[in-house]
């Protein structure tokens, strides 16, 4: 893995604000920047006019980087900047073998309106051989918080809360009913990572504890299950809810006590939800400053590169998006 932050630009606004982030991530890892501007053929059977046209294209697309390379050298960033011609997502997932991070808007030129997330990062986000971060459209430099106005977001007027949460250190070993039902949990300025049975081997995880602990902010680990979820059977059933509640709270705390071994410096805890997990994760999106996911769940199928929760996020989340994929050693 080379020290390389991977953007993938076209000059539209929403590249503009991956931009941004990736600008800012790239100073506080001291890491340099690669800019990727990614032209097409014109799909005609002229060659002379193909020729003609993919010279003009590259000619747009220099202007189009230069002006992004000027940016990263007004933040004394090292930066360099290539123009490619081929598939957008196929030409960034081969950039991926040789950078540390990639990232890309939710949707560049070209998307279709009716589709939240565009082709080239959710292939990205799923073949990618790095880390990729995916930034809405409405993300701004600075914010916390997003506006929400797609339905799955929207469908949750107040907010799931916790079924539970950590006891305090040197407490009960059981996790905790939270006191007040009806408190709003937000994640304004936290780092949220999505969480489930494969705990510390995830390199989601460890992901997310590092990119907080750099930015000296709070960790949040969220885990879900849904009430019809096969351990959770027997919630109605005093015994088999105690027996639940002892289980996730030892899995979460296990998972919890390696990163506070770490990162003992890092503000790290976990909330705990009995509901569907894509729901909780889209909603913390909308106050968190980064939500980080594995490319496959516990229970994901084989082959499915990029499971059915993170696609999910991926497509309504409101506010950055960090995928990693398996393997990747952080």
């Amino acid at each position: 893995m080379e020290e390389v932050v991977l953007v993938g630009f076209d000059g539209s606004e929403t590249s503009g604000r991956a931009l941004d982030w990736a600008l800012s991530e790239a100073r506080s890892r001291g890491w340099s920047v690669r800019l990727v501007t990614v032209i097409s053929s014109a799909g005609v059977d002229d060659p002379q006019v193909d020729h003609q046209y993919l010279a003009s294209a590259r000619r747009g697309g220099e202007g189009v980087l230069q002006t992004a390379l000027d940016r990263a050298g007004a933040l004394g960033l090292r930066a360099e900047g290539h123009v490619v011609s081929g598939d957008p997502s196929e030409v960034l997932v081969d950039e991926t073998a040789s950078a540390g991070l990639a990232v890309v808007g939710k949707r560049g030129r070209g998307g279709f309106a009716g589709r939240l997330l565009g082709s080239v990062s959710s292939g990205l986000a799923a073949h990618g051989e790095c880390p990729t971060v995916v930034v809405p459209e409405r993300w701004t430099p600075g914010t916390t918080a997003a506006e929400v106005s797609d339905d799955a977001a929207a469908a949750l007027p107040g907010g799931p809360v916790p079924w539970l949460v950590p006891s305090p250190q040197g407490g009960t070993d059981q996790g905790l009913h939270p006191p007040d039902p009806c408190e709003k949990f937000s994640y304004a300025g936290q780092v949220v990572v999505g969480v489930d049975a494969a705990g510390s081997s995830n390199p989601a995880l460890w992901a997310a504890a590092e990119i907080a602990g750099r930015h000296a902010i709070p960790l949040r680990m969220l885990s879900a299950r849904a009430p019809f979820y096969r351990d959770s059977l027997w919630l109605d059933n005093v015994a088999g809810a105690q027996r639940f509640r002892e289980e996730v709270t030892a899995e979460l705390d296990a998972a919890l006590g390696e990163v506070r071994g770490r990162f003992p410096e890092l503000d790290a805890s976990w909330n705990f939800y009995l509901d569907k997990p894509a729901l909780v994760l889209i909603h913390a999106t909308r106050t968190a400053e980064l939500m980080v996911l594995g490319t496959r769940g516990h229970g994901g199928f084989p082959g499915l590169l990029l499971g059915s929760v993170s696609q999910a996020v991926l497509h309504h989340g409101v506010c950055p998006m960090m995928v990693v994929p398996k393997g990747v050693e952080v």
